[in-house]
Order: structure tokens, then sequence, then C-alpha cells
């Protein structure tokens, strides 16, 4: 494993040991790079120098004409070091990094879970209830990276060359299943039911697609029949509220936006904005991904934003329709979806936590050096058993 690898595996492993350590990590990566004379990384990834670039460039901008108070400035100060991550990774990233990491993610699982119940036992309570939240501070922070873990969990299951390897994987949904309802997200449950089924059909596993179908209809059978005695969902009650908490947010947010439609007023403006507007004084943002970036950064930063990521993206695309990368290819375009359906009611992906999760998915470039990055490799040093199969089944075929 080279030293580049070893930093990315330890600014994965920084994420399990709460946020503060993972910003710590992303600050000193920039000084790594630094150190290891490693600058002509930026070089090399010229396209995602220049998006990223101009994307602080015109945010930064907005914040201060807008009026951004020091702790907006700060925010912007650590994109600095966020966009830094993201070229770094889009770089180092290879097939068995990929693989190493995924399964790192999964595996760390259990780990959460056991906090998140140690939390219950404790009887810990927020301001938002007894909701456990892990390592990641806010419940819905951990139902979203649990959302994650299940879809890397089908990716390996489909990938795994033995069935030893492939029933860990299987065991860690349950537990992953157990630790979604510590969290009381409701979200995840209607995210996990649609994405999951669109993880299989793109994977091309007919018969578990299938097998999925008929056991979510027989549950929706059952919840009709016993809907009295079953509850399928939590906190239920205070939902009608909820969404009107929600509403007058986002009523606030969709005033913001029709007044900065350009540039939008920077970061952080929805507490900068919420008095202005009448809004949800208690919320920090928009509760919707969509808004968040248009009532921040307008439709210019946006348009910046999202089309460095459609040219990521694509280049998965392109691979898929070259009859490679059918599963990575299911897994980005799952993950998406994920995103997008958590970004209805919530910006979960926006934490640090949760979003370096999302560069290695959709910001890992192929560009970089096919031949390494479809090699024929598929060692795994986290789980051994995958190393004996490995040397036991490699093949010649490309496959990511």
């Amino acid at each position: 494993m080279t030293s580049n690898e070893k930093v990315l595996l330890a600014l994965t492993a920084s994420i399990f040991l709460t946020v503060y350590v993972e910003v710590a990590a992303l600050v000193l990566l920039p000084i790594y790079i630094l150190v290891t004379k490693q600058s002509f990384i930026f070089l090399r990834r010229k396209q995602d120098l220049f998006f990223l670039s101009v994307f602080w460039l015109l945010s930064m901008t907005v914040t201060i004409y807008s009026g951004g108070k020091p702790v907006d400035l700060l925010l912007g100060v650590f994109m600095i070091f966020a966009f830094t991550a993201m070229i770094f990774i889009t770089y180092t990233m290879t097939q068995r990094m990929f693989r190493l990491i995924l399964s790192f993610v999964c595996l760390m699982s259990p780990y959460c879970f056991a906090v998140a119940l140690i939390q219950r036992a404790l009887g810990m309570e927020w301001s938002y209830g007894a909701r456990y939240s892990s390592v990641f501070l806010n419940p819905n922070y951990y139902a979203f990276y649990i959302s994650l873990v299940i879809l890397f969990c089908i990716y390996n299951i489909i990938k795994s060359e033995g069935d030893r390897l492939r029933h860990v994987y299987i065991a860690l949904i349950p537990v992953n299943l157990l630790a979604l309802y510590l969290t009381e997200c409701r979200t995840t449950y209607i995210v996990l039911l649609i994405v999951c089924p669109i993880m299989l059909a793109y994977s091309g596993r007919k018969k578990w697609l299938a097998g999925y179908l008929v056991s979510i209809f027989i549950l929706m059978v059952l919840l009709l029949l016993f809907g009295d005695s079953v509850s399928f969902l939590p906190r239920m009650e205070p939902i009608v509220e909820d969404m009107c908490k929600r509403l007058d947010i986002w009523s606030g947010a969709i005033g913001s936006i029709l007044d900065a439609p350009v540039f939008g007023r920077g970061y952080n403006t929805y507490a900068r904005i919420h008095d202005l507007y009448g809004s949800y004084s208690i919320a920090k943002h928009a509760h919707n991904l969509l808004l968040e970036l248009l009532m921040d950064f307008g439709f210019v930063g946006t348009g910046v934003l999202l089309g460095y990521f459609s040219i990521n993206v694509s280049k998965i695309i392109r691979l898929h329709k070259q009859n490679k990368c059918h599963q990575r290819y299911a897994l980005t375009i799952t993950v998406i979806v994920s995103v997008l359906l958590h970004g209805l009611l919530d910006i979960t992906m926006l934490w640090p936590q949760t979003s370096l999760l999302l560069m290695y998915v959709v910001g890992f470039s192929t560009e970089y050096d096919k031949e390494h990055i479809f090699s024929t490799s598929r060692r795994h040093e986290i789980l051994t058993v995958h190393a004996k199969s490995a040397r036991t089944k490699e093949t010649a075929e490309p496959i990511l």
C-alpha cells in the first residue's frame, strides 16, 4: 500500500472518531501534500481545480458582499480543505482502494451501532429527543450513513467471490437496520425502500430484485391487515407538525432565492435571513438540498458545482456504455438517487462525515490511470479471506 493510500484510509477512519477529528485530518491533508512534494497533483487534475476554484471564489465573494459573519467566512475557508480532499481522492483512488474503503466503511458500522446502544443505555437525550446519533452528532447524519452502508453492503455482496465474505456483508444489513431504528429517521426508511431495488435492477440481479419485491409486497399486506398493531415508521404522531415546520422553512428559503437568484447570499444563508422572511427561526438550514444550494450560491454557483459532479459521473456512464464498470455504475446511480431523495427533506449529505463518503462514490475519476484502476488485482487487506479467494479466482477481466 502506498503512502497516499494509507493517508486516504486514515482520512476515512477519521470519520468514525467524530467530526472534529475528521476536520483536523482534512486540515492536515494539504500539509502532507506539501511535505511530500505532491503539489503536482493539482496540475494533474486541472479540470477539478478549475471548477472547484471558480466555485470557491464565487461563493466567498458573495458571502462577503452579502454581509457574511465570521462563522460564515470560516465555512468558506474550510471548503478549501474539502476541495483539496476531493482532488486528492480523485488522484489517488484505484479499484483496489475503492473496494478497501467501501469494506472498511461497512465493517465500521457495528462499532457505530455499539456507540448508539451505549448512548441509549445511558439514557442520553438531546434537543431532538432520545434519538441516537452514534459518532455523527445528529441522528439524521447517522441515518444517511446507514443508507450508504446498506448500499455498499449490496455492492460488496455482488462483488464478493466467496460465500464466507458474502455472509459477512449479508449479516451487516440487519445490524444496520436495527441501528436505523435507533435514529428514528423516517425519511431513510422510505429512501431504502426505493433505492435498494434500483441497485439490484442496475446490477442485473433479477432474481434478487424479484425476491425483494415479493418481500415488500408481503410486508405491505401485513401492514394493511395489522396496521393497528404494527408500527412501521417512528415518530408518526408529530409528522403533520414537522411538515408544517418544513413548509415554513422552505417559504423563507424561496423568498431568499427570489430576492437573490443569480449568486445567492453565500455560506450559511438561512441563519442570517430567517428573521427577514419570518420563517422558522430554530432551523439552521433550508432542509432541502436544492433550496439550500440555490439560496447560498444562486443559479450560477449551483450550476458550477453540479457541472463539476456531472462531469465526474459522466466518466462512469461512458465506461458503462463501453461494457465496463457495471457494478460501479449501479452504485453511483443508486447513491445519487439516495442523495436526491434525502435532499427533499434535509441536507444530511452536506456534513463532513457524510460528504466524504459521497466524494468516494461520485467524485471518483477513472481518467487518471485506467490501467491501474482496471487492474486484475482484487486483493483485500481488511478481509484476508478475500485475498485468499482472489488468488484462486483472479481473472484478466477489467472489473470495477
